[in-house]
């Protein structure tokens, strides 16, 4: 019965939704020499350690970051350290780095499919610059094929310094592709930047949702909107911190946005307190509330129970189904995380968890939590599979990691 509901609420979730990435598909990325994985509407991906959880996230990063005002394909591999901090150690003869990506349209129907492949030029007393070895677009929809780029193309070095869908003058037939994964939105909020309030004056490229720029992101939507997140937050926020009694968002007399709380205290008089006095959990959990309700296409969202109670981290994944239930299209949500609480929820179907596992020197496979025996196992007599996904990600004689501080 419990699988049958879960199956029910998976079911559900695909119904009423917004574009999403349903297939993406890695070759010498970081620690993944080569998967094809499927992407639901909602999604958990665990894994130890560096098996490469940041990664995965990070190629779907990749791709916004390329067509964003300012992006571009060498700065998206700028950001990360250059192409030899992307390219998979375990790649041998063939050293070129592969991103793929199908869509689905507000139908659920596959709409586009997409394939990146690039490399770099240079050396020596040359400065290296990234270049494209391949780059494909399809409409499934109309079969038109709009990008076929490949390593026999005439092209000159200079134009293949650069992606077709990054160029406004090449993708006008397209722009809707563009658009979507412009609105990619990703979260690992460090709430020491937020308290920073220094941190709002600078600018920094590559900087999306870490902390740096949150005040600033809230300060910029339309007042409305933002106060109906707010007053959503603040209801929340009520019944997760003690005493806190309102929530708000203002600006000081320098014109720097900061959150502002109100805690109940026995004078009866409250007592204010604004973000840099605010706990680790407290600013994470505003964070993710507001990341969740603010957007409609996918979300990237990293370890989201870091500084939580366990009692909140087990509603996580009602929350996000809630919020997706709400929006007029279910937006796509991707989370990392370590947590049996959230993996334990009895929402979450088999189909929704991916598990990341090392392979030594050939880089790190992805698993459906689906084709685990154990998993089916654990389900098919109502048993939560939480704990059991997580010992399935712990590293292999890590209980030996205390002994060696005797």
């Amino acid at each position: 019965m419990r699988e049958i509901q879960k199956k029910v609420l998976y079911l559900h979730a695909q119904n009423n939704v917004e574009m999403r990435i349903s297939k993406l598909t890695l070759i010498n990325w970081k620690n993944f020499k080569k998967i094809n994985i499927e992407l639901p509407y909602r999604l958990f991906i665990v894994g130890p350690n560096a098996s490469g959880k940041s990664n995965l996230l990070d190629a779907i990063r990749f791709l916004r970051d390329i067509v964003k005002q300012g992006g571009g394909i060498q700065e998206a591999v700028a950001l990360r350290g250059g192409l030899a901090k992307i390219r998979c150690v375990a790649a041998r003869s063939n050293t070129d780095i592969t991103i793929g990506v199908v869509v689905n349209n507000e139908d659920n129907r596959p709409e586009w499919d997409y394939q990146l492949t690039f490399n770099q030029v240079g050396g020596g007393i040359a400065d290296l610059r990234v270049i494209v070895k391949g780059e494909f677009l399809k409409n499934l929809l109309t079969n038109e094929i709009h990008i076929n780029r490949n390593i026999k193309a005439e092209e000159s070095e200079y134009r293949r310094g650069f992606t077709h869908i990054e160029q406004a003058s090449q993708n006008e037939k397209f722009k809707s592709f563009v658009d979507f994964l412009g609105d990619i939105s990703y979260l690992h909020l460090i709430p020491q930047l937020v308290r920073d309030p220094k941190s709002f004056l600078k600018t920094s490229k590559g900087e999306d949702y870490y902390g740096r720029d949150f005040l600033e992101k809230v300060q910029k939507i339309n007042k409305r909107i933002s106060g109906s997140y707010i007053k959503r937050i603040e209801q929340a926020l009520k019944y997760a911190v003690p005493n806190l009694d309102k929530l708000t968002f203002r600006q000081d007399e320098m014109g720097i946005p900061h959150f502002e709380a109100i805690f109940k205290q026995w004078r009866g008089q409250g007592v204010k307190y604004q973000e840099h006095d605010f706990s680790d959990g407290t600013l994470r959990l505003i964070g993710l509330l507001w990341a969740l309700q603010d957007g409609t296409k996918p979300i990237l969202l990293e370890e989201p129970e870091l500084s939580l109670h366990s009692s909140i981290i087990m509603q996580l994944p009602d929350i996000i189904y809630r919020l997706q239930k709400k929006k007029t299209g279910k937006r796509q949500v991707v989370i990392t995380t370590h947590s049996h609480e959230i993996l334990n929820n009895n929402g979450i179907a088999a189909e929704e968890i991916l598990l990341i596992s090392t392979d030594g020197e050939e880089g790190s496979r992805v698993v459906a939590a689906s084709s685990l025996p154990d998993v089916k196992s654990y389900l098919q007599y109502g048993t939560p599979v939480g704990n059991l996904l997580v010992a399935h990600s712990t590293p292999k004689d890590v209980n030996q990691l205390s002994l060696q501080f005797e």
